[in-house]
């Protein structure tokens, strides 16, 4: 497991009991405590599953996973980073993985989309729990649809730059 899933699985179990206070909106008595909590514990474990199922797939899918060596993955980041790299075989591989990045266009729409949907889900609630929930996820989804298009351009910058 990595170390970014280890992290991922860390940080949901607080965020599981936080949104559990949201949900019951402070109120001690909202239910069967033990009921909600298991429910919501079951939700996040399906999101960090997804998130890691989708970020496996990814990774697998990524060029950077056809055998090149760890020491070779971070000269391709760093060349995608800097737009250049000296080397011939690791602008290979970092042209490949930029023409990659450029096709996932998809990522971008179903970021957007969204993040759309839980603005739109933040401004049409009475519910205050329900409307920083939802205000939290938008800005989690924004900073995510910031960083694909940065890794984007990035990704274009360097396509377009000397072979």
């Amino acid at each position: 497991m990595t170390r970014a899933a280890v992290v991922l699985l860390a940080a949901t179990v607080p965020a599981t009991f936080a949104i559990g206070m949201l949900i019951s909106d402070g109120k001690r008595d909202a239910g069967d405590s033990l009921i909600q909590l298991l429910f919501l514990l079951v939700t996040a474990a399906l999101g960090v599953a997804v998130i890691l199922l989708i970020n496996a797939w990814m990774t697998r899918n990524s060029s950077l996973s056809d055998g090149a060596d760890p020491a070779s993955r971070r000269r391709v980041k760093a060349a995608l980073r800097d737009g250049s790299t000296a080397d011939p075989r690791i602008d290979a591989l970092a042209r490949k993985e930029a023409e990659q990045q450029v096709r996932r266009r998809w990522v971008f729409w179903a970021l957007g989309a969204v993040m759309a949907l839980q603005t739109l889900n933040a401004i049409s609630t009475d519910r205050t729990s329900t409307r920083w929930t939802a205000a939290l996820a938008a800005l989690f989804w924004a900073v995510l649809l910031y960083q694909h298009w940065r890794t984007t351009q990035r990704a274009r910058r360097y396509l377009a730059g000397p072979t």
